[in-house]
């Protein structure tokens, strides 16, 4: 059975960017560090081997061994066969039996059994889930948080790294991401604590399913009693369906008690319920007191960009009723408020331009020309290019240059050249116009305009004889005559 939320897309404008640099930890560590554990066991087992402990300590590991897991006869003389590195591997990893073991007399009475002991153990620890897992029955604190990016396998880092895209990118979101990574973290940590208080069993835990069964948690405990899409898998049947989030705390619930008091497999259900439970409290409680700040407007799939959406309309209204006097009033204090907004910008426009309205042209044209360089500028930028021949006011040297040198990056050379014209022609001509000159020239030269590039030349070598531009271009020019 799987039931999981589906309630908000994933916006990648805004990418859950906590989310993923644990998912790229939890990798990194996997494959990184615990790739080199079959090493390791070798060793700890050569090690084992090596000091002559099987010999001393088979009989008491079967004995041990059958009277814990109730064998009979038949299947204890199993292990007496069983090969010798595999049962050393079984010996040295079984840490009940070895607790027992630093208890027996004839231990404690022998120190080059416990040197030789001390050596394999030091070994052993070497391997991740003994050095970074979680051992309720001999908590420490480098477990406690260690075994929360630990893993056993690919599998189970997959299985875990997928959860915790589906609910973490939602969650960060929300919460803002420092709460959501201290979040996060309790919840792993409530997780182990719970099997430690109610099972605390000589057994290495590792994995993020704690802390991420506590996003679960938290999400449910975000949206409350709030009916939310979800997504559900059972056998044939799947689908969505829409739902108050808290009627699915008691299903996600009560699957980690059943798996606790019926299943037989390795799954950590106790530290599926520790996170789950601490996650939702962790979120559900101070919502209830208005002491938790969560982004409502994205739990509400609210347009972000409604406000200024509105004000547009608004702004469409008076200009399709030719208010314009007060669409331009209306206009510069819109561009105070958004600035840099292309779309509110080709509004503005026309009406700057219908009414020569200097003070609202001059806010547009200052705006329009600090936007990054971007395809979705040009067409705008064409159009002032256009309209500079008849509209004085366009005509402004400053202008012009900032338009050349737009049009430059939009690599229009057939516009950049007319600009480029009224602005060779200005009584204080910029120090970089012989650059602008060349640059113009080559994207002609690359258009096949010899007239155009042969116009450029012309004028460096009159009016700027002695630029290093006016040699380059000079050259350039027998280059694409040829």
């Amino acid at each position: 059975m799987l039931i999981i939320p589906a309630e908000h897309p994933l916006d990648w404008k805004k990418p859950p960017v906590l989310t993923l640099l644990l998912i790229l930890l939890n990798t990194l560590i996997y494959f990184g560090y615990q790739g080199g554990d079959d090493a390791r066991e070798q060793l700890a087992v050569k090690t084992y081997l090596d000091g002559g402990l099987l010999n001393r300590e088979k009989a008491l590991f079967i004995e041990s061994f059958a009277t814990r897991n109730k064998l009979d006869e038949k299947q204890s003389k199993s292990f007496t066969a069983a090969p010798r590195g595999q049962l050393a591997q079984l010996i040295i990893s079984d840490l009940q039996f070895e607790n027992t073991l630093h208890h027996t007399p004839a231990y404690q009475a022998d120190p080059a059994w416990q040197a030789a002991r001390a050596k394999a153990e030091a070994a052993r620890d070497q391997i991740s889930n003994y050095r970074f897992g979680f051992i309720p029955a001999k908590f420490s604190v480098q477990g406690l948080f260690g075994a929360m990016f630990m893993h056993a396998d690919f599998g189970h880092l997959a299985g875990n790294m997928l959860f915790l895209f589906i609910f973490g990118f939602a969650l960060e979101r929300a919460l803002g991401r420092a709460v959501y990574l201290g979040l996060y973290v309790l919840s792993g940590l409530a997780s182990h604590l719970l099997w430690w208080v109610m099972d605390p069993v000589w057994a290495t835990g590792i994995g993020a399913s704690g802390a991420i069964a506590g996003l679960m948690g938290m999400y449910l405990g975000i949206y409350g009693l709030r009916r939310i899409n979800f997504f559900y898998w059972l056998g044939p049947l799947f689908g969505y369906f829409r739902a108050p989030a808290l009627w699915i705390l008691p299903i996600w619930m009560g699957k980690e008690l059943y798996g606790l008091l019926l299943a037989n497999d390795h799954v950590n259900y106790y530290a599926h319920l520790g996170g789950m439970g601490a996650g939702f409290l962790a979120v559900w409680l101070p919502r209830q007191v208005g002491q938790l700040k969560v982004d409502e407007a994205y739990l509400n799939k609210e347009d972000p960009d409604a406000p200024f959406k509105r004000e547009v309309a608004a702004l469409d209204s008076l200009i399709g009723n030719f208010n314009l006097e007060q669409a331009a009033t209306r206009g510069v204090d819109l561009l105070t408020r958004y600035p840099g907004r292309l779309l509110l910008l080709e509004r503005l426009y026309p009406v700057a331009k219908s009414r020569e309205d200097k003070v609202l042209l001059s806010a547009v044209l200052k705006q329009l020309f600090a936007l990054p360089h971007a395809t979705a500028n040009l067409p705008q930028l064409q159009r002032l290019a256009d309209d500079s021949a008849s509209f004085t006011l366009l005509q402004h040297p400053a202008v012009q240059l900032h338009l050349l040198q737009r049009l430059l990056q939009g690599h229009d050379g057939t516009r950049g050249l007319a600009t480029w014209r009224r602005l060779s022609k200005a009584r204080n001509r910029p120090p970089h116009l012989p650059a602008l000159t060349l640059q113009l020239a080559k994207q002609l030269g690359q258009q096949q305009d010899l007239r155009g590039v042969a116009e450029l030349n012309q004028f460096l070598r009159e009016v700027y004889p002695d630029a290093e531009q006016t040699q380059q271009l000079a050259i350039y020019q027998r280059h694409i005559a040829q």
